[in-house]
């Protein structure tokens, strides 16, 4: 113990400490070299200080040497617990970043009554699926092949006549992507009560190559989509948050245009399946169909996307110690006052919200943006609330304050959030935001549109006429609307300042 604690020890304790962090903090690349070089050189100052300040050749300043190694044994401790938290990050933000294989989930499902429990009870069975997922439904074949042999499958026109073959035992099992789940109930209701999944295969497809920028010196687009599945962030799951994030780093302003989920928009690039559909349906096709369907409908090409899942929301609110929001008085059902009871949260009492400042932890920043049945605009509601708690989330994240959070901050996010941005651009933004310490401007705009209309949607779930003969409630968009903020994205695109209406 007496040698770990000479002089010449701590020395080489302290030198090694400090270099560590030296290294893995300039290998990061998070922090600019005008800020660490001279830190630096702080550093090892301080080390050689605290080593001649310990010598003393006549051993009567015992209590100035004891206090000098204490100081020397706490900052090595600190450059340890700092490079420790450096390495950290660096790891995160190559774990979320550069994009990753997207999972399809194909399940085998089969009637409740039934007596087969696993795959193996279905060998030399009939099986089912749907012609309009025909290229997955072929891609599960195969898999399903690998482990139990040749298996006979059955193509129906779509999910109608699929889940009659399966009532009336034409086929034994059907092989239904997990993302129309819930959609079957649409057709029959109850349905996804009759039936249970014994098995389910994951496909997987190629990540998606961003469109790289200059994320430093031009504007550029991040698709901020939001999905309503819990689990891991790569499977398909329906997207309940689609926003468009315009980033211009030299004026400093970020637009965030929010769209609502059930807009009624062009699909683009879903396999067998063409015209319009509501937006979150997009999904059902991949990230690639959301990104190309939202270009289509703004006219702009998207260089990333950012994926969370309601995991991750309640996680990162409160590795951020909460939010605050300022929330509206809006019309609520039944009272004039602007005061509103959630139907979640708060151990199923739900949060009595009133308008105005209001700090939310992760609880009831969740609830709060996913009521609307307390509204009179209903869902339009709901959108606004999202994109206000995110506004607030981008403000904290991007205060100088954020720094002393990374670490709960790494720890929320790990397998909640993905970005096919590079790990060199988020640091490059990171570092630019250390440097500069300038604030941001968040203005935001939500698309319009007409919520009352009934149409008919497509893209997966088949022919629904029978049970709802005058078509599914949608939200078209209003023509000014969208031109309305296509003019607010091309300005922030032409390094203007711009300044939503929020009327």
């Amino acid at each position: 113990m007496k040698f770990l604690l000479s002089r010449r020890m701590l020395l080489v304790i302290s030198l090694l400490a400090n270099a560590l962090f030296c290294f893995v903090t300039f290998r990061s690349g998070l922090i600019p070299l005008k800020y660490l070089i001279p830190l630096f050189i702080i550093l090892f100052a301080i080390v050689f200080a605290l080593y001649r300040g310990e010598k003393d050749k006549d051993k009567e300043h015992t209590t100035k040497i004891i206090i000098y190694k204490l100081i020397n044994i706490i900052l090595s401790g600190i450059m340890l617990f700092l490079s420790l938290m450096v390495i950290q990050g660096t790891d995160f933000i190559s774990s979320v970043t550069g994009g990753k294989e997207q999972i399809i989930e194909m399940n085998v499902a089969v009637l409740k009554t039934s007596s087969y429990q696993e795959l193996d009870d279905l060998k030399d069975k009939k099986f089912g699926g749907n012609n309009i997922d025909s290229v997955n439904v072929n891609k599960a074949e195969t898999m399903i092949e690998e482990d139990i042999g040749l298996i006979d499958v059955q193509i129906y026109k779509d999910y109608n006549e699929l889940i009659q073959a399966l009532q009336n035992k034409d086929v034994e099992a059907a092989i239904i992507k997990d993302i129309d789940m819930e959609s079957l109930d649409d057709l029959q209701d109850g349905f996804t009560d009759q039936i249970k999944v014994i098995h389910t295969v994951e496909i997987k497809i190629p990540k998606i190559d961003a469109n790289s920028a200059k994320v430093t010196q031009e504007p550029f687009h991040i698709l901020i989509s939001g999905t309503d599945k819990e689990g891991p962030i790569d499977t398909f799951a329906l997207s309940d948050v689609n926003m468009l994030a315009t980033i211009n780093p030299t004026t400093k302003q970020i637009l965030l245009t929010s769209i609502p989920r059930d807009y009624y928009v062009d699909i683009v690039g879903m396999d067998n399946v063409s015209g319009k559909d509501k937006l979150t349906h997009s999904a059902k096709g991949g990230m690639q169909c959301t990104l190309s369907t939202v270009e289509e409908l703004l006219g702009i090409k998207i260089n990333y996307y950012a994926k969370f899942n309601f995991t991750s929301f309640i996680n990162v609110v409160d590795a951020l110690g909460g939010v605050e929001v300022n929330v509206p008085q809006y019309r609520v059902i039944g009272r004039d006052d602007g005061v509103f009871t959630t139907k979640k949260g708060n151990h199923g009492q739900g949060y009595q919200i009133k308008p105005g400042q209001t700090k939310m932890d992760a609880d009831m920043a969740l609830a709060f943006v996913r009521e609307r049945k307390s509204f009179v605009l209903g869902d339009d509601i709901r959108g606004k609330n999202q994109m206000l708690v995110l506004k607030a989330i981008i403000k904290k994240c991007c205060s100088p304050a954020i720094i002393t959070k990374m670490d709960s901050l790494f720890q929320s996010l790990e397998n909640s959030f993905e970005t096919n941005m590079s790990a060199k651009e988020v640091q490059s933004l990171i570092n630019m935001e250390i440097s500069d310490m300038a604030p941001w401007d968040v203005q935001s705009y939500r698309l319009d549109g007409d919520s009352t209309k009934k149409v008919f949607s497509f893209a997966t779930i088949g022919d629904i006429r029978s049970k709802y003969p005058n078509g599914l409630y949608v939200t078209t968009p209003y023509e000014e609307s969208l031109q309305e903020a296509k003019g607010y994205i091309e300005k922030i695109m032409n390094n203007e300042i711009v300044k939503v209406n929020e009327n």
